[in-house]
């Protein structure tokens, strides 16, 4: 192949490289393991070992740095503290620069962390009605958590993990507007929502993705399924989309598959690419005419 032919095609695949979803790709994050949860229950070793993620692991929310860009995720395994409005601004800023953001909601001990939570979550999705903990404990404190259908990637991508449960004890509501952001009951009377997820979409200012979850017990010990559900969560925070609705239902209607909801947000090193890309194909179009 001659030279120019060569070029051509290493710029067609810079190219298309760079339109290609990246989150295959191991991940920042800075994890905030206030109780010791995380590190003693498995979370860091799954995240590290298995996802070959990064993982900067800290103590307390008073350890994060101001700017929070160099992570792609953010994980909040604090319960008990209120680590303040200029740490909740940092978290905001940092969602609204593309980052996912994982809050951890626990009851009955644990309302001032609990309202810093949910003000992050106000301020990010616009639901002024939204509430954490302080909506009610469980009926029934040891009812597993089931995963179940709402219209986003959450539940199928990587892993199917509808249906599926998890360990919980204690759990406190996630009262929110919208139902449909609600991926995660204990299966009582009524419903008891723990666990929801906003896409980019689902956002004020249309940029990253959040995650909550009541109840800091259910890491303290990983079960397989378990496992697969974080894997999920964790991809959701990096690229989860929203699906048509009745998908989360049956996954396998047209435009229900992973990649089918909106459109991923290339990363700035994709963007980079393609425009080096472009520059290149540019370049030899004018060599040529010449």
């Amino acid at each position: 192949m001659k030279i120019a032919g060569k070029i051509r095609v290493a710029v067609a695949a810079a190219f298309l490289g760079a339109l290609a979803p990246t989150v295959g790709h191991a991940a920042a994050i800075l994890a905030v393991d206030a109780g010791g949860r995380l590190q003693n229950g498995g979370w860091v070793n799954l995240f590290q070992s298995t996802f070959g993620d990064t993982v900067t692991v800290i103590n307390s929310w008073a350890a994060a740095p101001a700017n929070l860009s160099a992570y792609d995720i953010v994980w909040d395994g604090d319960f008990l503290s209120n680590p303040g409005a200029a740490v909740a601004t940092s978290v905001i800023n940092f969602v609204n620069g593309g980052g996912g953001f994982y809050g951890q909601v626990e009851r009955p001990c644990c309302e001032t962390h609990n309202a810093w939570v949910t003000g992050i979550f106000r301020t990010l999705t616009g639901d002024n009605a939204l509430l954490f903990g302080a909506a009610g404990d469980s009926p029934s404190a040891n009812t597993v958590a089931t995963f179940l259908t709402p219209d986003s990637t959450i539940l199928i991508d990587p892993n199917d993990i509808r249906l599926t449960t998890s360990n919980i004890s204690a759990p406190g509501q996630l009262a929110v507007s919208d139902e449909s952001r609600v991926f995660a009951k204990q299966l009582v009377a009524g419903g008891f929502n723990v666990g929801v997820a906003y896409a980019t979409e689902d956002l004020v200012n249309n940029a990253g993705r959040i995650v909550a979850i009541s109840d800091i017990d259910w890491l303290s010990g990983i079960s397989a399924d378990e496992a697969n559900q974080l894997e999920n969560i964790r991809k959701f925070l990096l690229a989860g989309e929203p699906l048509p609705p009745g998908c989360g239902e049956d996954p396998t209607q047209p435009g229900c598959e992973a990649g089918g909801g909106g459109g991923s947000v290339p990363e700035p090193a994709s963007l980079a690419l393609l425009g080096i890309g472009l520059a290149g194909l540019g370049a030899m179009r004018r060599r040529k005419a010449a």
